[in-house]
């Protein structure tokens, strides 16, 4: 994760807090299900969505009546943990999985919070309730994190902003297909790019399965410092494609399991290989000319270049790229064949008259 993204308490938190107070009323009940298990704002929505809110409620209640305290306590310790994302992330807890195989009241479950994500978290009942829907909670998040504008799992590709017309889908960090106890959690859904949504790269990836030492980094981690990366050529080429490249990641709290799993879930290595490879003649073609350029002449060599990089410092601190330096940094330190190639081509430009 190159960084965290800053959380937004906000009305739109509240339906996942609601169905867990619902649990929490119902722990010790016995006897006939009674509208107030709902309370007031839980019970409007489960009146306006009544076979997929109220009936499953109803249905779950009444299975859960007949299970000793003692069975019904560690069902509801799964639903408050699972919503323990950071605790999750760190490896304290590992949340059960409901996937499609699932049966008997944990279907009633999955259903369930599924549902709830997928038509009462943005449907009409809860606008009317709140006076909001999804779209205002992406406003207000964009405004919040502004200063993030990649996308903060992989550093390639562009966010949405507020201002934009279409906004970013947000993505289920723990997918809700596996875990989606926690479906309706906003500490576990963030806007990231389309890329690392996509089916193709994370999608519906059971990233607990898959993560290292079930370490995972937290995407609201006020204490993240971050991830650098340095670039290194193990085989030059004259043809950048054939370049072979390596990439070294280090964070300052040295959280090799996090930086691993991030890896493996994101594809870092081949997407960054494959966006340098794309890009890198563009970029050292910008480098050239900028030391090359007749209005810089005045200056030393030095002094040209640490203007250019200067000036890519700036890019990164405005967070508009985050490879781009250290890849070019590697490819004018390890490429010679490929920087000979552009170049000769460069010197072979006509000359404007």
């Amino acid at each position: 994760m190159i960084r965290s993204y800053k959380y937004l308490p906000s009305i739109h938190s509240r339906l996942n807090e609601l169905v867990i107070e619902f649990f929490d009323r119902i722990q010790f009940e016995t006897g006939p299900f009674q509208e107030q298990f709902f309370g007031y704002s839980l019970g409007y929505l489960a009146n306006r969505h009544p076979q997929i809110l109220k009936q499953r409620c109803i249905a779950i209640y009444s299975e859960l009546k007949t299970w000793s305290f003692r069975e019904r306590a560690k069902l509801f310790y799964l639903i408050r943990e699972s919503n323990q994302i950071e605790k999750i992330c760190c490896g304290s807890y590992e949340p059960r999985k409901l996937d499609r195989h699932a049966t008997g009241i944990y279907k009633e479950l999955r259903d369930l919070f599924i549902d709830l994500y997928n038509q009462v978290l943005d449907g009409d009942a809860f606008r009317e309730l709140f006076s909001t829907n999804l779209r205002e909670h992406f406003s207000e998040f964009r405004k919040l994190n502004s200063d993030v504008t990649i996308c903060p799992l992989c550093g390639i590709g562009e966010l949405k902003m507020d201002a934009d017309k279409i906004r970013d889908q947000y993505d289920h960090y723990f997918p809700k297909s596996t875990y989606p106890l926690s479906s309706v959690n906003f500490k576990n859904l963030v806007p990231i790019c389309r890329e690392c949504n996509s089916t193709d790269i994370k999608g519906d990836t059971d990233i607990i399965a898959v993560s290292s030492n079930d370490k995972l980094f937290f995407l609201f981690d006020t204490n993240h410092k971050g991830i650098q990366i340095e670039f290194q050529i193990s085989a030059d080429h004259v043809d950048i494609e054939n370049i072979h490249w390596e990439i070294v990641f280090t964070n300052p709290d040295n959280k090799i399991d996090e930086i691993e799993s991030w890896r493996t879930i994101y594809h870092i290595e081949i997407r960054y290989i494959g966006y340098i490879k794309g890009r890198i003649e563009k970029w050292f073609r910008h480098y050239w000319e900028f030391v090359n350029d007749q209005d810089m002449v005045h200056l030393s060599e030095a002094d040209r270049n640490l203007a250019c990089f200067k000036f890519l410092d700036k890019d990164e601190s405005l967070g508009l790229s985050f490879i781009r330096k250290p890849a070019l940094i590697c490819f004018l330190r390890d490429s010679v064949l490929a920087q000979a190639t552009i170049e000769a081509r460069l010197y072979s430009l006509p000359t404007a008259v």
